[in-house]
């Protein structure tokens, strides 16, 4: 029988750790949780769930679902976000006899699919009436992606609280011009962090200033000469860490020097924020997707049936790309 020693050996770590990110107790860095998460599925290895789970003898079977943008998107560094929740939702769901296939948004829709216990939807490109179509198949848990009175289990960073909070700390330490630049607002999580940026500036009685920026389709250079027109901000806020790293190449490359002329924060916390040296927000990506294959297993197992929200709130990580 594999033991927790095996997996500790096998992950290079100590067995404290291995217990750390099974329990979800304490600080344990994303590329450890994701060696550990390997290494139990490589071997095996049932930590003590649930009676009900251990007893089951049914492997529940649940589509792990994703839109083209979002394949796409993780073929590249701007969707290592995604990557990272998705190992985790893979290398989770052999503790909870869960059977997984990784589908696209696409066929799922489609009338003749194969159909599943249970749905993981990733990314917020499903419309309300997609979700709704797909629930009539399946239970299922969304993450990254909440929509408004639909009361669908949703597992998601808490955007607003997070933008919210830098924000507030920067107009708490004397900073004045402090600008957003956001990627496409029909994206929940993108909307999320806008709204908690425009309720942090109005609070502070000051007037929130926002510019649009699709990092996947356009140039950085047109949407910050834009915002550099009338002044220089003194903070740039970014809803996501590729749009922040682009922002910061570009003001180096025009001669502004970071943080001292400008500071500037992302959001996500991907692995290239670290290398950059850009401060950001941190979203615990492993443990929004091990939270959704629990989730899932809950509903399925009739554990907990009542919908639910969980909202995880992010960690602010200062590096060398603001003074604050």
């Amino acid at each position: 029988m594999v033991s927790i020693d095996d997996v500790a050996k096998r992950a290079g770590v100590s067995t404290a750790t291995v217990s750390r990110v099974l329990n979800g107790t304490g600080y344990v860095s994303e590329e450890t949780e994701l060696k550990v998460l390997k290494a139990v599925k490589e071997l095996g290895y049932v930590p003590h769930v649930s009676a009900k789970t251990l007893a089951r003898k049914r492997t529940f079977s649940v589509a792990v679902v994703i839109s083209q943008r979002i394949r796409e998107l993780i073929q590249t560094d701007v969707g290592i976000f995604y990557k990272i929740i998705l190992d985790a939702i893979e290398n989770t769901a052999g503790i909870y006899k869960i059977s997984l296939d990784l589908l696209l948004l696409d066929k799922i829709l489609e009338s003749k699919h194969q159909k599943y216990d249970g749905y993981i939807l990733v990314g917020s490109d499903a419309s309300e009436e997609e979700i709704e179509k797909i629930s009539k198949n399946g239970k299922v848990v969304l993450v990254d992606h909440y929509i408004d009175g639909l009361r669908i289990d949703s597992i998601v960073s808490d955007g607003y609280d997070g933008i919210f909070y830098i924000t507030k700390k920067f107009i708490d330490n004397g900073f004045n011009r402090i600008i957003h630049i956001h990627g496409p607002l029909k994206y929940y999580g993108f909307r999320d962090r806008y709204n908690g940026y425009v309720a942090a500036m109005t609070k502070s009685g000051k007037l929130p200033i926002t510019f649009e920026y699709d990092d996947l389709h356009e140039e950085v250079d047109t949407v910050l000469k834009r915002a550099l027109r009338d002044w220089v901000p003194e903070v740039i806020i970014c809803s996501n860490d590729p749009i922040a790293i682009r922002v910061l190449h570009k003001l180096k490359d025009w001669g502004y020097k970071v943080p001292d002329d400008i500071s500037i924060i992302g959001f996500d916390d991907i692995p290239a924020a670290e290398k950059e040296g850009l401060s950001t927000l941190h979203v615990q990506k492993v443990e929004m997707g091990i939270n959704a294959v629990k989730r899932i297993n809950e509903i399925l197992s009739k554990q907990f049936i009542h919908p639910y929200k969980q909202c995880i709130y992010t960690t602010y990580v200062k590096r060398n790309s603001s003074v604050i």
